[in-house]
């Protein structure tokens, strides 16, 4: 490993294990020259300790010690969850096939024939302390989607978006999709009059059918916005149908919440009506912020207009434009695809930052003849 390699990162890691003090200094000055940091021990029990108080990026382990031989010190690595996926080269002057093969058989990554040619250890190291590399970095990759995907897509959506480049995931690009918000009309005033802990059940209870609904229709829930939300259908991953998902969820998520409204008052618990805008159109879709913290989002014209559609519409409410009216329609030309909505004229409107007089059109989950 090159000094140019090792720059802004810290210096692998090695323990290295052998009963004699002799090759402990002949491997340890091989790896101090490629910018490793080398631990020794001189015993199989040493070299556990050694392992659990730091473990290491890599281990260099000879097999035959007095006491726990190399075989048994690799089968403990392993059978511990924290130090199972350190790998462990084999170095012995056995040679024999089953020697080998026995080394392979209780973990080990690689085995090296004593006595030691230094550009073999070099290279063999370096090969695995790349692949341990490349390990962690999907490790990372995963634990990252997981936690800023997980609680808003389906787990389905998860394990595919794991099968793509983090680049290809995260990069800015312009995308058609549909844009839904939801927002519970008057709980700002209502929160006033309820304790901390009623705002949170309430917020909670109805996140819980809300979120539920986006999910069900392949939808992401966005972002959580107080008493509201915003959620992308055709994000992260395309999806030609994605207004038709949108407006059959909007439906179903309006439906769930009447329901929702009516057991609340019926043992006299807190709650609002809703209501919901969207619009379909190109955005620009992906992640930005800083190097300690990123999000996910869409951004453009077609998110301000589903968030006016959405503050413009009355308790229970639903509103779209023809363009998502017309998508939503295209998108489903046979019976698998039907649309359980249809659409009423609101006449046009005029909002705050949209230059343009909208069209506004209210959908209802009664379908039409035409559908």
């Amino acid at each position: 490993m090159t000094a140019d390699a090792v720059i802004g990162q810290a210096a692998p890691n090695i323990l290295v294990v052998d009963d004699m003090p002799a090759n402990l200094e002949l491997l340890s000055g091989m790896l101090k020259e490629r910018h490793c940091r080398i631990r020794s021990a001189l015993s199989g029990e040493l070299a556990l300790q050694a392992a659990r108080n730091d473990p290491p990026d890599l281990v260099l382990l000879d097999i035959n010690m007095p006491g726990m031989d190399g075989y048994e010190v690799c089968r403990r690595l392993k059978a511990d969850p924290k130090l199972k996926d350190i790998p462990v080269i084999f170095l012995s002057s056995l040679d024999e096939m089953q020697d080998k093969v026995k080394a392979f058989n209780v973990g080990g990554v690689d085995y090296i024939t004593k006595p030691y040619q230094l550009e073999e250890v070099q290279a063999r190291v370096e090969t695995h302390l790349t692949l341990k590399d490349a390990r962690e970095f999907l490790k990372d990759k995963n634990r990252f989607l997981e936690y800023t995907f997980s609680r808003f897509v389906s787990p389905e959506v998860v394990e595919t978006m794991k099968q793509k480049p983090i680049s290809e995931l995260l990069k800015m690009e312009r995308s058609e999709i549909t844009v839904l918000f939801a927002d519970l009309r008057g709980f700002t005033t209502m929160a006033n009059e309820l304790t901390p802990e009623e705002v949170q059940e309430t917020l909670n209870s109805f996140l819980e059918v809300t979120v539920a609904g986006v999910q069900k229709a392949g939808g992401m829930m966005d972002k959580f916005l107080g008493d509201g939300f915003m959620a992308l259908f055709g994000a992260p991953f395309r999806q030609a149908d994605h207004a038709r998902r949108a407006l059959n969820a909007a439906v179903a998520i309006q439906a769930a919440h009447r329901v929702w409204m009516d057991k609340r008052s019926a043992v006299g618990l807190p709650y609002r009506p809703l209501g919901i805008g969207l619009a379909a159109g190109e955005t620009v879709v992906g992640a930005y912020g800083t190097s300690t913290r990123m999000e996910y989002t869409a951004l453009g014209h077609v998110v301000n207009l589903a968030s006016r559609l959405c503050g413009a519409a009355g308790a229970g409410e639903t509103l779209t434009t023809p363009y998502t009216r017309e998508s939503a329609l295209r998108d489903a030309p046979g019976r698998a695809g039907r649309c359980a909505f249809s659409f009423l004229p609101k006449g046009k409107m005029n909002f705050k930052n949209i230059q343009e007089t909208v069209e506004v059109i209210l959908i209802t989950p009664e379908k039409t003849d035409h559908e």
